[in-house]
């Protein structure tokens, strides 16, 4: 199997691109719209510079000023975008947060912000703060056909020290409760607004019954988390929780997303608590294979990937099997370049060897090549894992999802395999396999 030749168009947006100055940074995030500063002596910083920013701006209107209220706006626009640089330059790696400065591209994700966020607003909050010195703009975004890439800005070297940056960390940043937990992202991965249905605001409420239970519990661990232990994805210890649909279809993806646990290494994962208590991590062992396998009428082996690779085969070339067979089921044109960095002398065959076996074993993605087999299993995935948890959450038990994993209080192991494979059972007619990490005891 090879990958199809890029379009002529393709082609040509990579060359455009290629000539621009480097668009990729060390580190970016995207612009959170309901963050602020938690602690009263960092926003207090805030406040003074948008004190004197508001005031250059309002020296501009000679005679008809701006109302109080729309001050206001203005204000808080450019107190959200500090507290993202602020928090952004707390992070150990160079981080840059990624904002649109298009109308259309802010206009697209009107839904996700607070009202008081305009197009126009935020992009003139944007200049006023670039033109006091306060913030940069690092890389420029551009827009080119199957290319894109957002604008990304930092705080300047005048502006980190007059925020006292060096004096903060994750915890003096918190995101208050937005107004949409529900999100849905085009087929080139943005933002765009959608239509409620019942089954939408349905869907909204029993998140928010999740949330609910998750605002009342302490989520710790039993030693301070380093830098060794947060991926780069890591902001702070957010806890909230919302659903991310794609390609704008809700039948595609939902999973959930936004706990701060799902962005540390598995090592420190470990050493989660849960109100005090230590905690196990149960996972459907080879989720995608498993639902493929029973939806055929195949019995499910321990490891479901082991049509692939065998029985006890080496880490390695497991992890290839996982990521090829994903790659094939989400790709958009039937073609994918996993598995990548793929020894052929070490395991006595070439990549396209290794893809051709992958479909062997599992003869029926063939005729799901292109077809969105993937999100359609993710949305399945988190539908699981939505009843799943509501399970332990309208018993009064506290339960933090990992995609297909999930983390509970260790005296709950019993209890969570059981409704992870009845879960899975109801839906599919078969027991799948489920894997518990217990290193509780090692701690």
């Amino acid at each position: 199997m090879t990958d199809e030749p890029k379009s002529a168009l393709a082609l040509k947006a990579q060359a455009l691109a290629a000539k621009l100055p480097n668009q990729i940074g060390d580190n970016s995030w995207a612009f959170e719209p309901y963050l602020s500063a938690s602690n009263p002596d960092a926003q207090n910083l805030i406040d003074l510079l948008m004190d004197d920013v508001c005031a250059a701006w309002m020296a501009t209107f000679s005679v008809r000023k701006p109302s109080t209220d729309t001050q206001q706006k203005f204000w808080d626009c450019g107190s959200a975008i500090l507290a993202n640089l602020m928090r952004a330059k707390c992070n150990k790696w160079p981080t840059t947060i990624g904002m649109y400065r298009s109308k259309g591209a802010l206009d697209r994700e009107r839904r996700y912000r607070p009202m008081y966020m305009t197009a126009d607003r935020f992009r003139t909050v944007q200049d006023w703060l670039v033109k006091c010195g306060h913030i940069e703009l690092v890389k420029k975004g551009y827009n080119l056909p199957g290319d894109s890439q957002t604008s990304r800005f930092a705080l300047t070297e005048a502006g980190a020290k007059e925020l006292e940056v060096k004096d903060w960390t994750f915890d003096d940043f918190k995101v208050y409760r937005g107004r949409e937990a529900v999100r849905l992202k085009d087929h080139n991965d943005r933002l765009c607004g959608y239509d409620d249905t019942p089954e939408i605001d349905d869907l909204r409420a029993r998140l928010d019954e999740i949330n609910a239970k998750l605002d009342t519990i302490d989520i710790a661990t039993t030693r301070p988390l380093t830098i060794h232990d947060r991926k780069s994805e890591y902001q702070g210890r957010k806890v909230r929780l919302h659903r991310v649909f794609n390609r704008g279809n809700f039948d595609h993806g939902g999973r959930f997303y936004g706990g701060w646990w799902q962005n540390v290494k598995s090592n420190a994962r470990a050493k989660i608590t849960i109100d005090g208590q230590h905690t196990i991590e149960a996972d459907f062992r080879g989720f995608n294979p498993a639902v493929l396998l029973a939806e055929a009428g195949q019995s499910i082996p321990e490891d479901p990937y082991s049509p692939i690779v065998g029985a006890n085969a080496p880490k390695e070339l497991r992890d290839h099997a996982k990521a090829t067979l994903a790659a094939l089921l989400n790709s958009k044109s039937g073609s994918t370049e996993e598995p990548r960095d793929f020894n052929s002398t070490r395991w006595g065959m070439t990549a396209e060897d290794f893809r051709n076996k992958v479909l062997d074993a599992f003869p029926m993605v063939s005729a799901m090549l292109g077809t969105d087999k993937g999100m359609t299993l993710q949305r399945l995935e988190s539908d699981l894992a939505e009843e799943i948890m509501l399970h332990f959450v309208r018993q009064g038990h506290a339960i933090l999802p990992i995609h297909d994993a999930f983390i509970v209080q260790a005296h709950l192991e019993g209890e969570l395999v059981q409704v992870m494979k009845d879960t899975f059972k109801a839906r599919l007619g078969q027991v799948p396999p489920v894997k518990v990490t217990r290193s509780y005891a090692l701690r």
